[in-house]
């Protein structure tokens, strides 16, 4: 009995320690025969003193080999077991971390914000989305080669520049004397892309596509179909796509007549003016008018010539009154441009003798030159617009958009092409610089999520040589009643005193100031003493534009600085019988006046 109780301890201690399997059969083999053995003397063996002998004889037989069974195992022989089962554990854990990958992080670069055209409205919209979320992915697709750049140049500074190589350059000094290029920025501060693939490609830099043009707007898919059959899927994307001048019946028949839109027709224009021509301006209008005062002031030095011919009574004739209409045309014309006013263009042709371009005139004058250039005003492109589904105002041709410029979710319009409504004057399309800085910005921080609506007042300017200028905000339209107030102009009305304007407007200067105290005089007095047309010396005043009573645009003829003021007043939503009181904000008059 005490030998069974020792074996079975021994067993259980031999199991506890873990010795290997071959170790344990031979255990349970010897006990099996122990137990086997100490049944059958206990049939045999029938005293207590007789198991003496054999307890005896089993530990001098047995114990050494238990004794070596339940001792610890030496380290050096469970070494040859070691590797193999940490090479099967490492291969199993292998196998495992291959069933279950775990991603690599990658930074995926988010739907870019698609800005359709690469003029100022995407420059603009691009900029302040970029303000917003500097880590936004911005592309601006252009038909151009050229990276978006400002229009207003092209037809008033570029052309009073004395550097021979200002087509190349593109720089100008603006009237206040400081230079400026007519690029927005150098091409280098670009991430340039070739095709759609681009899209995907990270960067903090505004993305360029040029040369391209979106052949297709898939509002429900969020896509975008090059001009090359590719697709971009956007975000959200803005319509910029500007407008395409408008062209004579019979012009694309002749090379020599052209229309003056980007800065390739302003190279082309400048090396024919530089090579002494005559040269007929179709238009009377802002571009018209500006076009052919810059190329009369190069008439001095080239062996140039300038006709220009309109329907109208005179220069601007559809925006300022009939008296400043004359007064304005007297004044083109003693810059030396032969103004045909009412007068229409029926038809041009080519002297095949002479090479020269034929003008019929509409009382059956003709008119040879060398270059016709058109300048009528543009179409808006709204065929992109229109084929995706989008609302299209007829009456003024433009992508119809609410408060927001959202045209639909997640589009957006801005610059010419959009027709916005106005708070103050009701459903409008503009098609100047302000305008387009403007409303591009707006819509590029509601891009991103401003969600505020649309209530700038822009403004428009023109000039007229470094002499005669004006800038302009409303609704400015000659068929509109008028109220005028004129004063003697000083030698700081002129242009080159807009560096003083506000800081917002795109002839300021900053660092630069004109004060003049001036005190007010009443309308009636104002108006009928000052005509200036009847007194040239009357150079500067303010036109008032009237609708129903109410004050809805404002001319500043040789006033400049002040266009803010004029804002207020539009939005202030002024009637006529205030303008007397309104006349101290714009300090038109000196004190020894």
């Amino acid at each position: 009995m005490n030998f069974v109780k020792a074996t079975t301890f021994s067993t259980r201690l031999i199991q506890k320690r873990g010795i290997s399997g071959f170790k344990t059969q031979l255990v349970n083999k010897s006990l099996r025969q122990n137990r086997s053995y100490s049944s059958t003397s206990s049939h045999v063996v029938t005293k207590e003193s007789s198991n003496v002998p054999w307890v005896i004889g089993s530990l001098i037989v047995f114990g050494p080999l238990l004794f070596k069974l339940t001792s610890p195992p030496e380290k050096k022989k469970v070494q040859p077991i070691a590797p193999v089962v940490t090479a099967a554990k490492e291969e199993e854990e292998e196998e495992e971390e291959e069933a279950v990958e775990v991603p690599v992080a990658v930074k995926k670069v988010q739907k870019p914000y698609v800005l359709v055209g690469a003029g100022t409205a995407s420059f603009a919209a691009a900029q302040a989305i970029k303000e917003k979320d500097p880590q936004a992915n911005v592309i601006i697709i252009g038909d151009e080669s050229y990276s978006p750049y400002m229009r207003p140049p092209l037809s008033k500074e570029l052309w009073f520049s004395e550097d021979p190589n200002v087509a190349e350059t593109l720089v100008f000094k603006d009237w206040s004397g400081s230079e400026r290029n007519t690029v927005y920025q150098d091409i280098s501060k670009y991430e340039i892309i070739k095709d759609a693939s681009g899209s995907d490609l990270e960067s903090e830099k505004i993305k360029l596509l040029l040369n391209k043009s979106v052949a297709k707007l898939n509002v429900e898919d969020h896509a975008v179909t090059l001009n090359d059959g590719s697709v971009i899927y956007y975000n959200k994307v803005l319509l910029a796509t500007g407008g395409e001048p408008k062209q004579l019946p019979s012009q694309a028949e002749n090379t020599n007549v052209t229309t003056f839109r980007n800065i390739n027709d302003f190279k082309k224009l400048e090396k024919i003016a530089k090579d002494g021509a005559h040269i007929a301006v179709v238009g009377g209008g802002f571009l018209g008018s500006e076009l052919a005062v810059a190329l009369a002031h190069r008439s001095g030095k080239e062996n140039l010539k300038v006709t220009q011919i309109f329907p109208e009574e005179g220069n601007m004739a559809n925006v300022f009154p009939g008296y400043l209409t004359k007064w304005t045309t007297s004044r083109v014309r003693k810059i030396g441009v032969d103004v045909k006013d009412k007068s229409t263009v029926k038809s041009v042709s080519t002297d095949k003798e002479t090479g020269k371009t034929v003008i019929h005139l509409g009382n059956d004058e003709t008119l040879s030159v060398d270059h016709v250039i058109v300048a009528i005003g543009i179409e808006p492109r709204v065929d992109l617009a229109r084929d995706a589904g989008l609302e299209i105002d007829e009456s003024r041709s433009g992508v119809v958009v609410n408060a927001e410029l959202e045209a639909r979710r997640d589009v957006y319009a801005a610059g010419d092409m959009v027709s916005f409504h106005d708070v103050q004057l009701g459903r409008r399309r503009i098609e100047h610089h302000d305008h387009a800085v403007l409303s591009g910005r707006h819509a590029g921080e509601n891009m991103v999520g401003a969600s505020r609506a649309y209530n700038h007042q822009s403004m428009f300017w023109s000039d007229l040589g470094p002499e005669i200028g004006y800038e302009a905000v409303g609704l400015i339209d000659s068929q509109l009643s008028t109220v005028s107030v004129w004063a003697k102009a000083t030698a700081n009305d002129t242009p080159a005193a807009a560096a003083a304007s506000e800081a917002d407007s795109p002839r300021a200067a900053p660092g630069e100031e004109v004060v003049a105290e001036s005190s007010a005089t009443s309308v009636t007095e104002a108006v009928k003493a000052t005509n200036p047309f009847q007194d040239e010396k009357f150079g500067k005043g303010l036109v008032f534009y009237v609708r129903d009573q109410k004050i809805v645009g404002l001319v500043l003829f040789n006033v400049f600085g002040k266009v803010q003021e004029a804002r207020d007043i539009i939005n202030g939503g002024y009637t006529s019988d205030k303008i007397d009181g309104l006349l101290k904000k714009f300090e038109l008059y000196s004190k020894d006046h």
